[in-house]
Parts: structure tokens; C-alpha cells; sequence
């Protein structure tokens, strides 16, 4: 965490060395609050109250082009949740159809509101927002060359960013109240384990624009970002992340009112079955739906629905992958459009294959000020366990949760 500070404030510091440079910076700071619903376990954590910051620095000069974004949280409640991260830190070069970037890099592969499926590239930091965690930035070195209506890039990635996971002591954990979880490790071969964070890693993408539709695919040979194998040791639980070969796409379709998304990949894992480790092959499909509207006062409203699936593998196996293994998401969006940026956001997701298993999220957020913002959410699960070992969603039955945050823009 240490080297990550460092790199915030000394990048960070060259956005002010002199009033006329090719520099452009902006940030935020705020107070975050939650709180959870009270599961009488000492051991947990109910409730959160901090201090949370972002930084995020561009600069354009000539062909030359940099990033800079990071983030740190500090929770006086719940220490767990201390965390810094570097977002972006890349220095790049663009000409006419060439474009290379070196550093930390931040990608987004999706195209849908709360499933991923195709998003794969970066860790995340998962004691945040359960459907849309906070990403982590990958040292990546990357080349792209356009043509057509898109491009063609490539990525090599020396390093792997082990995610954050939440402890058990998190309400947002996966692993149970009272279990430790150790430092991760990762298959480098068949059979063999490290904890060094640098290996050969890399990825190929191709995106296009015909008319009103994009569409991309893609291929990765990379370290599993998403889906650890847990193993037991010494001294707790250890995530192990095998190595992966991930084959999949976007596209994206706007006709009229109605956007019409899908998102879809492959899971091809490295089995260390001499290790006793598995992560059973599968596939994952999500498709999703927007139609939006204009009031006649000026308002905006949009209809939201999506379904995913994971697929090539057993109900229990699903479940057993991730906490959406076969679900449907509806909901609503009402912005204003008014000076205060007032926006409202309900939604609401189902199991269809696991009877009883809800989660339900409502945010409000608005202006205050040019400066000043607030955001208020409310989430409830409910999702009672079914099998004397709880799975998926089920790990988090009534974590309900409110959070409160106040930001001021600089």
C-alpha cells in the first residue's frame, strides 16, 4: 500500500508545478457511512464510518498522453475497509491509428448495468459495491492499431493484482464469520504455486462500430481474476487464482428508444489436479435491455431488464461459481435533468433457479452545490440457506445495508 501512496502524491504533485502546462486535474473527497442489519455476531462488522478519496489527473501534449487516478478509503468503524489503490498510471503515445500505453490501466469491457460476464481484466476490490465492485488498476503495456470503425489492440501483462477480499469479518464476505483469510497464491503451471506477483500474461482484442451497433471480442491467457479456488491451511483460508483462457465478446445495439446489450465469454481453466484444484470450465451469458423516455416536464425514465446464466455445469457447481449464476434483473431510472443533477435508481434481482434469493437496491444522489454532492442507497438480501452449506447469495442472506455519502469536488 505503501508504493501506492508514494505514486499518488508524486504524480499527483506534477499537476501544479507551474500555472501553464499541458496538466489537467480534478478530485473528490467525502465522508462515507453504513450501516448493516444487525446479525448479533460479535465478530462482524455493522457499521462503517470514514473518509474516502480520489484523485485524477490527465495530460495531453502533442502525441504524447498520460492517466493518473487513485483512490484511498480510511473507516474509523471498520479498519478492514482501509484500502489505497492506483486506478490509472500510464504514460501513452497516439499518431493517426497507433496508440501504446505503459502503466497501470483500467479497462472496461462491458456493456451491461449490473452482470459482467466479459469484464475480466481487472481485480477488484469486492467490499464495495456487490454488483459493480471497485476496479483496481493492471500494469499493462498495450498497442493498439485502428482501422475501420475500430481497432485491433494487444495486451501484455507482467504483473497480477491480487483482489481485495473482504475477511469474515466484512458483512460483504464470502468466507464465514471467524474464518481468516491468508495472502492469495497463484498457479503458474500444473504444479506449481507462487506468491511472486510477476509472470507472462496477455490478451487480444478486436471492437468494431457498424452503424448504430459496437461489438467486440476478445482472448486472454491470464491469471483468474473473478474466480478463486479456496484451499485450507495453517493459519486460515487461501484464495488460489489458476491460470485461464478466456474467449468472449460484447455487442451493443441501439434502435430507437430501446439499447439492446449481450455480453458473453468462455472459461477454459489450467487444472492443478496434482494439487487437488479445480475450477470447472464454463460459460457465461448475459443479455440485457434499456428503453428510455422523455417527460413532457424534461425528466428522463428508463426501463431496465437483464438475465445471465452460467452455463456447461451443474445447478450446485452455478451457485457455487458466483453469487449470480442464473438471475433477472428489472428496473427503474429517473433523472431530472434539472440543476441539481437529481437522480433516482431502483433495482431489483431474482434467482430463477434458487426459490427465495432477492437483492434489492435503491439510490438517490443529487447536487447540493457546483461543489457539494450527496448519495443515499439502500440494499436488502434476502436469501435464506436451502443446503447445510451456504452458496453464492445465500452467503449474504439479510446483510441488509444503508450508506450514506457526502462529496465535495475540487
Amino acid at each position: 500500500m505503501k508504493w501506492r501512496v508514494a505514486l499518488l502524491c508524486l504524480l499527483g504533485g506534477m499537476a501544479w508545478t507551474g500555472t501553464d502546462n499541458p496538466w489537467q486535474s480534478q478530485g473528490e473527497v467525502a465522508a462515507e457511512g453504513r450501516i448493516f442489519s444487525d446479525d448479533d455476531r460479535p465478530e462482524t462488522n455493522d457499521s462503517g464510518a470514514g473518509f474516502f478519496a480520489r484523485l485524477d489527473v490527465g495530460y495531453q501534449k502533442g502525441h504524447w498522453r498520460a492517466s493518473l487516478r487513485g483512490f484511498g478509503r480510511v473507516d474509523r468503524e471498520d479498519p478492514t475497509r482501509d484500502f489505497t489503490a492506483v486506478e490509472e498510471a500510464w504514460w501513452g503515445w497516439r499518431k493517426k491509428s497507433w496508440e501504446a500505453k505503459l502503466g497501470f490501466q483500467m479497462l472496461n469491457w462491458t456493456a451491461t448495468e449490473a452482470f459482467h460476464p466479459a469484464d475480466l481484466i481487472n481485480s477488484r476490490n469486492l467490499d464495495s459495491n456487490l454488483e459493480n465492485p471497485e476496479k483496481l488498476g493492471e500494469l499493462i503495456g498495450s498497442l493498439r492499431k485502428g482501422f475501420g470503425q475500430g481497432g485491433v489492440t494487444v495486451y501484455l501483462m507482467p504483473r497480477f493484482e491480487e483482489p481485495n477480499l473482504p475477511d469474515g469479518r466484512s458483512r460483504l464476505s464470502f468466507v464465514p464469520p471467524g474464518i481468516a483469510l491468508t495472502p492469495a497464491a497463484w498457479l503458474t503451471d500444473p504444479d506449481t504455486l507462487t506468491t511472486d506477483s510477476y509472470g507472462t500474461q496477455w490478451g487480444l482484442r478486436l471492437t468494431q462500430t457498424h452503424g448504430s451497433a459496437d461489438w467486440s471480442l476478445h482472448v486472454l491467457d491470464h491469471l483468474d481474476r473473478q474466480q478463486p479456488v479456496f484451499r485450507q491451511i495453517e493459519n486460515g483460508i487461501q484464495p488460489v487464482y489458476l491460470r485461464v483462457r478466456d474467449y468472449g465478446g460484447t455487442y451493443l445495439h441501439i434502435l430507437g428508444a430501446l439499447i439492446a446489450k449481450v455480453e458473453a465469454n468462455y472459461r477454459d481453466f489450467i487444472q492443478a489436479d496434482q494439487l487437488e484444484l479445480r475450477q470447472e470450465d464454463h460459460g457465461q451469458l448475459a443479455v440485457g435491455f434499456e428503453y428510455g423516455w422523455v417527460y413532457a416536464g424534461g425528466g428522463e425514465g428508463t426501463l431496465l431488464a437483464e438475465g445471465v446464466s452460467v452455463v456447461d455445469v451443474s445447478e450446485t457447481t452455478r451457485a457455487r461459481l458466483t453469487p449470480f449464476q442464473r438471475d433477472v434483473l428489472v428496473g427503474y431510472r429517473h433523472a431530472w435533468n434539472d440543476a441539481l443533477s437529481r437522480e433516482l435508481t431502483f433495482t431489483f434481482i431474482a434467482d430463477l433457479e434458487r426459490s427465495h434469493e432477492y437483492l434489492g437496491n435503491l439510490r438517490y444522489k443529487q447536487r447540493l452545490s457546483d461543489v457539494w454532492a450527496v448519495e443515499a442507497s439502500l440494499r436488502f438480501i434476502d436469501a435464506p440457506v436451502d443446503s447445510t452449506v451456504p452458496m453464492g447469495l445465500q452467503v449474504l442472506d439479510e446483510s441488509n445495508q444503508v450508506q450514506l455519502k457526502l462529496s465535495r469536488y475540487f
